[in-house]
């Protein structure tokens, strides 16, 4: 009998209305499940999911500071590091319409980086301190202003570059706080299938639960999916952008 199953598909899949899909990385859902919501999970939410749990591991009450919030990943991160007990979790984004986005997923502050002074609110909502776990996906200029907001024994994490790759850093300043810096990417934990068995299981089990919820910007049919990829491009979206393969 069918069932009805939300999965990881590393090999592609996503453009399609039939996939092969390993076993392992399938998880059932109850066939009155939004199928949109659980579409929205596996590779962000993965993403998400293990920038928290296995590049770092939260510890109770950490802060966690989420750059680019109001992505898709960083949508989610913010959502996932409160799960998972995290104190303070301020997120950044460039625009009023995101910073209200980025309030209503639960963030504890939203904050403009494309200000000045934008990392002296970060540190104001951590008592002066600064985060614990940085989650970074800009890049650019924000690369170097960040660690002005990173506290001592902070983990600076890096999975993406939206504005660029930044200026050339050197790794001995990371002794000056004892701090570490972790890049991650995602294709890279299919040497360890059993980190996203249980990033999905974790996924979907949040989602059923109504602790997660994935924040979907649009929803396009798959002849349109050229104009998906240009609001993404164009950081244009909120959330996720889910292809309708039946339209």
């Amino acid at each position: 009998m069918a069932k009805k199953v939300v999965a990881y598909t590393p090999k592609g899949g996503g453009y399609a209305q039939k996939v092969v899909a390993e076993t392992n990385f399938c998880v059932e859902i109850p066939e009155s499940a939004n199928a949109d919501l659980f579409a929205a999970l596996p590779n962000q939410g993965l993403t998400a999911y293990l920038l928290l749990t296995a590049s770092t591991q939260i510890q109770h009450g950490e802060s966690v500071l989420v750059q680019g919030a109001s992505g898709g990943v960083g949508s989610l991160a913010v959502q996932i590091a409160k799960i998972l007990g995290a104190g303070t979790v301020p997120g950044t984004a460039s625009t009023n319409e995101k910073l209200e986005f980025i309030r209503g997923l639960g963030a504890d502050d939203a904050i403009d980086y494309t200000q000045e002074g934008w990392t002296k609110r970060v540190l104001e909502s951590t008592g002066g301190r600064g985060v614990d776990v940085l989650l970074e996906s800009v890049g650019g200029e924000i690369f170097e202003q960040s660690f002005e907001c990173l506290a001592p024994f902070g983990r600076y994490i890096i999975f993406g570059s939206t504005r660029g790759p930044g200026q050339p850093f050197a790794p001995r300043r990371l002794m000056q706080k004892s701090q570490t810096m972790t890049g991650f990417y995602l294709p890279v934990f299919l040497a360890k299938p059993e980190l996203i068995r249980e990033g999905v299981e974790f996924l979907v089990k949040a989602t059923l639960e109504e602790k997660l919820r994935p924040s979907i910007a649009r929803v396009l049919p798959l002849s349109q999916t050229a104009e998906g990829h240009r609001l993404l491009e164009d950081r244009e979206i909120q959330g996720t952008i889910l292809l309708d393969t039946n339209r």
